[in-house]
């Protein structure tokens, strides 16, 4: 097990809270008070065996040194700190390690803090593209400037002039009152044009979207009570390893009288399916392949079977709001899904003794290849777990769609990645898997695969959508997979430095920067020499 920044500090804390000595801990451990106080000070590895004793001295599960869980605080941290908004500081990683292992309440909340500026900075530059182009706001403040003009020339001559007539002095009260009631409906209607109720301070908090992300990642993305009862579900259809599609469509009319329907396109003008609840039917398009079929009808099941547990699943602080229950209630349930349709023992077997072959995995299991991909990335049952893998999903533009990580890998929080991953040069090779052995500022390296997929369409006409999926793992796994056969790890002969984004990364001299580096690390050397066409990123 590598050294890492958290574990040690998060050693250190788990001894002082339970009150124990250096000395008595160690003794407890079999190991030295020496070597213990250069594990605290990340001078030494933790072995696993070591690890067990660990866990069960101080009564903690093993994956609280997990490196996914270290990685992500850090991460957060980092990212937060690494802002312009704070330029005028230099925070070392070390300390920021500190910080993530010492007081991981402070990071939370200086993480809420930050989300609720980016969520407040985002929304300003919305209103702002949107007050400089709306023809109604335009027209409206014309009317505001007209309105405020009129009211003020009118009081200023009932003030400035005593000799008035009653009747002249009521008339220009008139008008004042006129103007006045237009001056308040210009003004309602300029409020609901800015957003009205979206500037409560509502949208301070992280979306939906986020929220179920962040978790997943709590839950190592691996849910034991799910796992239970998708074998169980299994166990009661029988037949649905030979005729998965029928065996479930029949489950569901037997049991929920619900009938299943393939539309083409002149009835159902979406790849999606729909369920129709008043009428029991669920709708599916013919442009949907075997493998997507099977996952609806896997996912409906769920939905009706298994809707208490779900709730109880997500039911949880962490996803606070409607909104982000509803996101996360989906989650489980496609979790639910893919644990039906690539039950956990015999999927992680057929995984190992394959190598981790994803194309020989879909054969398998008639599974499309994102499916797959996803449910690799949950097999961290303890005692039979597999490779920690992390999960990205792009589109054409370069936005995360999906992340996960339990490499170790920090995905960006905000904003893309770097476009130096192969997750944005498989969209050069469509359909080809493409290989990188990628090596992060700080020294970690990381082994990835990228393969682009297209989502179904309903033909000419209509829109595809296209993908990139990247599934990579920390280098040292990456001996498991197939994919790097004839590579030699230990001294590879290429080695793709890159950053985690563009607005996080200090490499020097990257000729795909796309933003500065941190402002902490701008310095301008002196040199006689000068770069007469600087790129974004060039100083």
């Amino acid at each position: 097990m590598a050294k890492s920044p958290l574990l040690g500090n998060r050693l250190r804390r788990l001894r002082k809270e339970r009150n124990l000595t250096q000395v008595e801990l160690a003794d407890q451990l079999g190991i030295s008070a020496s070597y213990l106080n250069l594990l605290e000070h990340n001078r030494r590895s933790i072995t696993v065996p070591l690890l067990l004793r660990l866990s069960q001295k101080l009564n903690v599960d093993p994956l609280i040194f997990s490196p996914q869980e270290e990685g992500l605080l850090i991460a957060e941290v980092t990212d937060t700190l690494k802002d312009p908004l704070f330029e005028d500081e230099d925070y070392a990683d070390t300390d920021i390690a500190a910080m993530a292992a010492d007081a991981p309440a402070i990071c939370a909340a200086l993480k809420k803090s930050y989300d609720a500026y980016k969520s407040a900075q985002s929304d300003l530059q919305l209103l702002s593209e949107r007050l400089s182009q709306d023809l109604i706001f335009a027209d409206s403040s014309f009317r505001l400037r007209t309105l405020v003009t009129s009211i003020l020339s009118s009081t200023e001559i009932v003030h400035d002039n005593a000799d008035l007539s009653a009747k002249e002095r009521n008339e220009f009260l008139q008008i004042i009152l006129k103007d006045s009631e237009s001056l308040t409906d210009t003004v309602n209607e300029l409020l609901g044009i800015v957003g009205g109720d979206s500037l409560t301070g509502k949208s301070s908090a992280s979306a939906p979207d986020e929220v179920v992300s962040d978790f997943i990642q709590s839950r190592n993305n691996y849910f034991e009570a799910i796992e239970t009862a998708a074998q169980e579900f299994r166990n009661s259809l029988g037949a649905l390893e030979t005729s998965p599609q029928q065996t479930m469509m029949d489950f569901l009319r037997r049991e929920y009288g619900v009938q299943v329907d393939f539309a083409d396109r002149e009835r159902h003008n979406t790849e999606a399916s729909l369920y129709d609840e008043p009428r029991r039917q669920l709708i599916l398009s013919k442009a949907l392949p075997q493998s997507s079929v099977n996952f609806h009808l896997a996912l409906l099941c769920g939905q009706l079977s298994y809707r208490d547990l779900f709730k109880e699943i997500t039911d949880t602080p962490e996803l606070p709001g409607e909104p982000a229950k509803e996101k996360g209630f989906s989650a489980v349930a496609n979790y639910f899904a893919g644990a039906i349709l690539l039950p956990y023992e015999s999927f992680h077997k057929a995984a190992e003794d394959l190598h981790y072959d994803i194309e020989l995995l879909q054969q398998q299991f008639n599974a499309s290849y994102e499916q797959v991909c996803h449910r690799l990335t949950t097999l961290l049952r303890p005692g039979m777990t597999g490779v920690p893998f992390h999960l990205i999903r792009t589109d054409i533009a370069g936005n995360i769609s999906k992340r996960f990580s339990a490499s170790g890998l920090r995905i960006p929080r905000y904003g893309n990645s770097c476009p130096r991953w192969v997750l944005h040069s498989a969209f050069l090779t469509p359909g080809g898997i493409c290989p990188q052995i990628s090596e992060m500022p700080d020294g970690n390296r990381y082994f990835s695969i990228a393969r682009t997929v297209t989502k179904p369409s309903l033909g000419y006409g209509n829109p595809k959508r296209h993908y990139s999926i990247s599934l990579g793992c920390d280098v040292r796994e990456a001996h498991r997979l197939v994919y790097t056969d004839g590579m030699n790890l230990t001294a590879p002969k290429t080695v793709v430095p890159v950053g985690i984004t563009c607005r996080l990364c200090e490499r020097p001299n990257c000729a795909q920067r796309a933003a500065p580096p941190p402002s902490q690390v701008q310095q301008i050397s002196p040199s006689e020499r000068r770069n007469i066409s600087p790129g974004i990123g060039d100083l």
